[in-house]
């Protein structure tokens, strides 16, 4: 059948098999090389994991800062050489033939108590501008972490973790085919410090393989974590090809990046609230309540309710907890939303205003304490359990705590389909995809 010029150029999303790179499970316990994506590793938990194994994927993804580092020694050559090292000594060995895999992990609902599984298809996606809809952001990101992770792509040329990305499986078309254990072969099975199950099986059937290839060209894939490196890979293929001179219609390996598709539907998937930890407020505790006052009404509460408020989802920006020093707690309730509305003063889409991180970020911070969002960086911390944002407030570490419920994951959909983004740090989704699985090298 002859394409309209149209359909044949007429973005779509591009799922592919890759040649990948993994740990030789020959050599080595799977479990004592993985680790968490980097942004969430401690320096503590950075040195546990390099303890742990000369061959700990946190050498490559989080290399350790050393005093002596300079343009020619530093976290970045040093991930190079240690990645070239390792695939030289087979303790990374290079798959046979091109493969989908499928990842899954079993662990405990942090809220319910409950042993559940979540499978992410794991393969190369092709880079494609936000514009053209079918790769879509939530969150907003940061020229920081984007210029670290540009060092280190550079230096590696190789996706080291993958982008975590949400799909819609209508008909359970894609989990039919990655569910079949006949299907694919296990590669490895491995355990975290949290008790996390990971297990990897790997899909080499030709047929198979088009088969998921066609499924997920349909899709439209949603960015839940991720942002600063998927964003990174399109800057780095713009301006390698800008360097090299390479025409855009050769496609190169730089255009794919690696990542793990979850479906809305997993019943594994969880998201959790992230809360705000607040350094200084700009005020005493007695003027942030009055001021609060006029939009919420403040009332007492414990430490206790504010672990019932915050399990339950967001609905539509109305409750918030707080903790102040002396271990104050409330629970603020919104009073009039088109007040609050008209005070927030900004021309954006009805479900923008659904969403209770901007309420808190556009209202509670900008307007009613008068904190701008060009401080929220230098003041905010971000903590997802009760526990761990109450313990710097009581310890004096920070003036106050405000705890969220977790936003619904349609919010995700809702937000990208009007182009807004959600602030930085607004979901968390449980539990984190490790690194160390496989790596989608730039030198196929």
């Amino acid at each position: 059948m002859k394409l309209a010029a149209s359909e044949k150029t007429k973005p779509f999303l591009d799922c592919q098999p890759m040649r990948a790179w993994r740990y030789n499970t020959n050599r080595l316990d799977i479990s004592n090389v993985i680790a968490p994506p980097y942004d969430v590793i401690s320096p503590e938990k950075q040195q546990k994991l390099c303890d742990r194994s000369p061959y700990n994927v946190v050498r490559l993804i989080l290399n350790q800062k050393g005093a002596a580092d300079n343009d020619q020694n530093n976290t970045y050559t040093r991930a190079r050489d240690l990645l070239k090292d390792w695939q030289e000594k087979s303790i990374l060995i290079r798959e046979d033939e091109p493969s989908f895999y499928v990842y899954r992990q079993t662990f405990k609902d942090p809220v319910s108590g409950q042993t559940k599984n979540r499978s992410a298809l794991l393969g190369r996606v092709r880079l494609q501008p936000f514009e053209n809809g079918i790769i879509v952001p939530h969150e907003k990101t940061l020229r920081g972490p984007k210029a670290d992770r540009m060092n280190l792509i550079r230096m590696v040329k190789t996706n080291l973790s993958p982008v975590f990305g949400l799909y819609k499986d209508e008909g359970y078309q894609v989990r039919g085919l990655v569910q079949d254990p006949l299907n694919s072969r296990s590669v490895f099975q491995a355990a975290d410090d949290e008790g996390i199950v990971h297990s990897l099986s790997a899909i080499s059937d030709p047929d198979i393989i088009a088969k998921l290839h066609a499924a997920m060209k349909s899709k439209k894939i949603y960015i839940a974590d991720g942002h600063h490196r998927y964003e990174t890979a399109l800057e780095y293929a713009r301006q390698l090809r800008q360097e090299t001179g390479v025409s855009e219609k050769v496609i190169m390996p730089y255009d794919y990046m690696y990542m793990a598709l979850v479906s809305f539907d997993d019943p594994g998937f969880i998201v959790l609230p992230t809360h705000r930890i607040v350094s200084d407020l700009g005020m005493d505790d007695r003027t942030a309540i009055r001021k609060l006052q006029e939009f919420f009404t403040v009332e007492p509460s414990t430490v206790s309710e504010l672990e019932k408020v915050t399990a339950g989802y967001d609905d539509g920006g109305i409750t918030f907890g707080l903790m102040l020093r002396d271990e104050k707690a409330f629970i603020l309730k919104m009073i009039d939303k088109t007040k609050a509305k008209a005070r927030i003063g900004q021309e954006k889409p009805e479900v923008w205003y659904d969403l209770n991180v901007n309420i808190l970020g556009h209202l509670v911070f900008a307007r009613i304490l008068g904190i701008p969002e060009t401080r929220w960086e230098s003041i905010l911390k971000f903590e997802h359990t009760v526990k761990g944002a109450v313990d710097p407030v009581r310890k004096g570490a920070a003036q106050a705590a405000f705890f969220l419920k977790p936003p619904k994951v349609e919010m995700l959909e809702k937000m990208g389909a009007v182009g807004e983004r959600m602030p930085q740090k607004s979901t968390y989704f449980y539990p984190k995809l490790a690194s160390g699985l496989v790596f989608y090298s730039h030198d196929d």
